[in-house]
């Protein structure tokens, strides 16, 4: 009786925290198109996991709904549009986007504004915005006491006659980088939170933190006064972006302190994959010290944002997530140490190219595995991306010169198969294999692409160059290279080093 009691306090304590949430969206001029809803699974890597999907009707509307708790950082995406927004369980929100005049991003990644229609003032979304809005028109208005110094020292040197200035003898203010005046600062800082006084919002109180805190930041700032203000005895925070980017400033140099004073037995205990060991060096700084959860984040953050470091080896950076990502006593720790791993090893040379779905021209399913057999090259691409029309007049005239080298296949990130189609019939006549991606924003993910266009070559379904060079830096050599090798009959592992 008592572990059923105990197992129904916990359903009703799971039910309290998490609840429904409903988006009513529209996009007009964009309709019958996929608009989708991806959860940021934590804000150190900003994974995606997608929550919800749905398709504008002929009047560009549609209905998101799906589960959250708490207050979660989501992207909104309608084609290859995104915007970001807050979502809290119980939420109803209006969301509307005109993006038809918006232009394309080279990396197909254009961000899109929001205008939440009828919401609440007290709103999350309403409140960030409102807020972040403020802090830009202080920046804008008032950056700069050392940078008005420093005009004052020109205006000095001028009056004094002084034609040509002996550099030597400079004013010390006169190309210092510009910082926010503290005292404005601090005036700011309290008119912020006079005028926020009433609102009685727990995340919304630290995010305000937050993101004053990173207002103090630049060459002149009291790290002390910092930590001792906003941090010290706190509880961390996983749910507010504000809190990251503090985190990351004021630890930026974290690992690098770590290795220029103990530089030994950092080697020694990241080659060991001692975890433990490792985050009590970290707590050696005086801010991490009395804080187990703080100072093992702070670490897994250090070890992640400096993976290719002098002081500790990928392998080795990367066994210590790996560790922590099924060995950490903090169950948010574990879920972010997995994503960075992911994020570090995805798409590395030598892996198994991730399965991702795809279709013909004809819109038949298309397994890629079964197209990939000795030396290959994809590109991917889009139609609606001008840069890469020249990289792809390259790559069909390499595929003409090597045919014997290299299957070639173009993936294209259209968001219709018509648009694909259209996008294929305009390029230079060739005998490529040509694929859509039926979910370009899963293909995207599990590729990690960041740019457009990208080139892979692969051994089988092995990675062997990613990315590859484009057309325009030295794509042909590699094909010269595996005609080579096709010549010797050797077309297993034509790149590998």
């Amino acid at each position: 009786m008592k572990m059923l009691t105990t197992v129904l306090a916990l359903l009703a304590s799971a039910m309290m925290q998490a609840g429904s949430f409903t988006i009513y969206v529209t996009a007009r001029g964009f309709p019958e198109d996929i608009v989708s809803l991806y959860r940021y699974d934590d804000p150190f890597t900003m994974r995606t996991v997608l929550v919800a999907r749905n398709i504008l009707d002929t009047g560009g509307k549609a209905t998101l709904a799906g589960e959250v708790e708490g207050t979660v950082e989501m992207q909104l995406r309608i084609g290859n549009r995104i915007a970001d927004l807050f979502i809290r369980d119980g939420q109803v929100l209006n969301v509307e986007t005109n993006i038809l005049n918006t232009p394309n991003s080279l990396n197909g990644t254009t961000r899109m504004g929001l205008d939440f229609t009828g919401i609440d003032p007290l709103d999350v979304n309403a409140l960030t915005t409102d807020v972040n809005e403020r802090i830009d028109a202080f920046i804008a208005a008032d950056l700069a006491t050392d940078q008005a110094a420093g005009m004052q020292a020109v205006d000095i040197q001028r009056k004094e006659g002084i034609e040509r200035p002996d550099s030597s003898a400079r004013p010390p203010t006169l190309f210092v980088t510009p910082v926010l005046s503290e005292a404005k600062l601090d005036t700011f800082e309290l008119k912020l939170r006079r005028f926020y006084a009433d609102v009685e919002d727990h995340w919304f109180g630290h995010y305000l933190d937050n993101s004053i805190a990173g207002l103090r930041f630049g060459p002149q700032v009291n790290e002390r006064k910092v930590f001792d203000t906003y941090l010290k005895g706190k509880a961390v925070v996983y749910d507010d972006p504000e809190y990251v980017r503090l985190l990351r400033n004021l630890f930026a140099n974290g690992l690098e302190q770590v290795g220029r004073y103990h530089g030994d037995t950092l080697r020694m205990l990241s080659e060991e994959g001692n975890a433990e060991g490792l985050c009590r060096l970290f707590q050696r700084n005086d801010f991490l010290r009395d804080d187990d959860r703080l100072a093992e984040l702070v670490m897994m953050d250090q070890l992640y944002r400096n993976h290719a470091s002098r002081y500790v080896a990928p392998q080795h950076a990367e066994g210590i997530l790996r560790n922590l990502s099924t060995g950490s006593r903090f169950n948010e720790h574990r879920r972010i140490a997995a994503n960075m791993l992911w994020d570090l090893t995805a798409m590395r040379v030598g892996s198994e190219l991730p399965d991702v779905r795809l279709e013909d021209e004809h819109g038949g399913p298309v397994e890629l595995k079964d197209l990939m057999t000795g030396p290959v090259c994809i590109m991917v691409t889009a139609g609606w991306c001008t840069y890469c029309a020249p990289e792809m007049a390259g790559l069909v005239q390499l595929a003409t010169e090597y045919p014997r080298a290299v299957k070639t296949i173009v993936i294209g990130l259209d968001r219709s198969l018509e648009e694909f189609n259209a996008a294929r019939k305009l390029a230079p006549k060739n005998d490529l294999i040509w694929l859509h991606a039926v979910a370009e924003q899963d293909l995207r993910e599990q590729w990690r692409l960041r740019t457009l266009p990208v080139f892979y070559l692969l051994n089988n379904d092995i990675l062997a160059r990613s990315p590859a060079p484009p057309v325009s830096q030295g794509l042909g050599a590699l094909f010269k290279q595996a005609e080579v090798n096709a010549e010797k009959n050797d077309r297993i592992k034509v790149w590998d080093e």
